[in-house]
C-alpha cells in the first residue's frame, strides 16, 4: 500500500495550529476544469494577468462544483469570480480573462453575503487532497449545496482534507465527511471547535495558535470572538518566543497575553510530491493568561 503524505502527518501527530494561510485577500475564479499541477499558472489565465491581478499576495484560486458533470458547458459559457478582503465578499461573472481585472475595483460585482465553503481538491498537485478531499466536498455539497466549490491548491497538503471558510478565513483539516458537516455546521452557529483547525488565514503563525488557545479554554464561542494582536517577538522562526495579546467579548476576556515559542521539527515528507524531506516549523504555547494575571510585562 502506497504511503501517503497526510497519512503519516497523522502518524507523527503533526500540529496543525498555525499553518493556515498568509493571505487574507483572495479571488476565487470558476474553472471547472482540469487545474494544471501549477494551477492558477498553466491555465487559461496568462501569467501577466495574474501578476496584474497581484498573485500570490491577492491569492488566486480555481473554484468548481462537486463533480464534473456539464464541466465543458460551463467552461463555454460565463462563470463566477469572487473576491474576499477585509470588507467583505463580491461576486461577479467573467467571460474573459481580462474580465477579471474588475475584481481589483472596491464597487465592483455585488456583496455576497453567505458563507463560502472551499474544498481543497486539487489532486494534480498531491494526491492526498483527491482521495481525502472529495468525499468531504460531497458531504458539504449535500449540506451546503451552494456554498460549496472544491478549489485549487490551498497548501497544508499533509493534513488534506483542507477545508477553508470565507470570509471568516478559518481553515480547518483532517476532517471525515461526517465530521466535516459537524464542524461547519458548529462554526456557523458560532461554536467553533478548535480540534480541528489549522488557524485563520491572514494572521501570523503565532496569533493564528494563540487564537486556538483561547477558543480551546474559553470557548466554544464564534471566530470573531477573541483578536490576535502580534505584541512582541524574540528570536527568529527556526527559534523564537513570541507575544500575543487578544483581545476578546464575553465569554472571552477582555484581554488574554498568550506566549507562543516557535522551533523546527525533525526531517519529514510533508507532501506527496516532495523531492526531499523539510523541517517543518512548529509552535508550542507556553502560557495563556488573562489581564489582571500579568503586571504589564510578558510572563516568562
Amino acid at each position: 500500500m502506497t504511503s501517503r503524505c497526510s497519512d503519516e502527518a497523522a502518524a507523527r501527530s503533526d500540529p496543525m495550529l498555525g499553518t493556515a494561510p498568509p493571505q487574507q485577500d483572495w479571488l476565487l475564479v470558476e474553472h471547472p476544469g482540469p487545474w494544471p499541477v501549477t494551477a492558477p499558472f498553466g491555465a487559461d489565465l496568462p501569467t501577466a494577468l495574474l501578476r496584474e491581478l497581484g498573485h500570490p499576495q491577492l491569492r488566486t484560486l480555481f473554484i468548481r462544483r462537486h463533480g464534473r458533470e456539464g464541466a465543458a458547458d460551463r467552461m463555454a459559457g460565463p462563470r463566477r469570480w469572487y473576491r474576499c478582503d477585509p470588507a467583505g465578499l463580491r461576486t461577479g461573472i467573467w467571460e474573459r480573462p481580462e474580465d477579471l481585472l474588475l475584481s481589483l475595483e472596491q464597487h465592483a460585482g455585488e456583496p455576497y453575503d453567505a458563507p463560502l465553503l472551499l474544498v481543497c481538491t486539487h489532486g494534480v498537485h498531491d494526491v492526498c487532497c483527491a482521495v481525502k478531499g472529495r468525499p468531504v466536498a460531497e458531504a458539504l455539497s449535500a449540506r451546503w449545496p451552494d456554498a460549496t466549490y472544491e478549489c485549487s491548491h490551498v497548501g497544508g497538503d499533509r493534513f488534506a482534507p483542507n477545508v477553508l471558510l470565507l470570509p471568516d478565513l478559518a481553515c480547518y483539516a483532517q476532517l471525515s465527511p461526517g465530521g466535516a458537516v459537524t464542524t461547519i455546521e458548529s462554526h456557523l452557529s458560532g461554536r467553533v471547535d478548535p480540534t480541528w483547525l489549522r488557524g485563520v488565514a491572514g494572521l501570523h503563525p503565532a496569533e493564528q495558535v494563540a487564537l486556538g488557545a483561547v477558543l480551546e479554554r474559553w470557548g466554544p464561542v464564534a471566530i470573531d470572538a477573541a483578536t490576535p494582536q502580534l505584541r512582541d517577538q524574540v528570536g527568529l522562526l527556526d527559534e523564537g518566543r513570541w507575544t500575543v495579546d487578544v483581545l476578546g467579548t464575553d465569554p472571552v476576556p477582555a484581554q488574554v497575553r498568550v506566549v507562543v515559542d516557535s522551533s523546527r521539527r525533525a526531517e519529514a515528507r510533508l507532501t506527496c510530491r516532495a523531492a526531499r524531506p523539510t523541517r517543518a516549523l512548529q509552535w508550542d504555547v507556553v502560557s495563556v493568561d488573562p489581564e489582571g494575571s500579568w503586571d504589564g510585562a510578558a510572563p516568562a
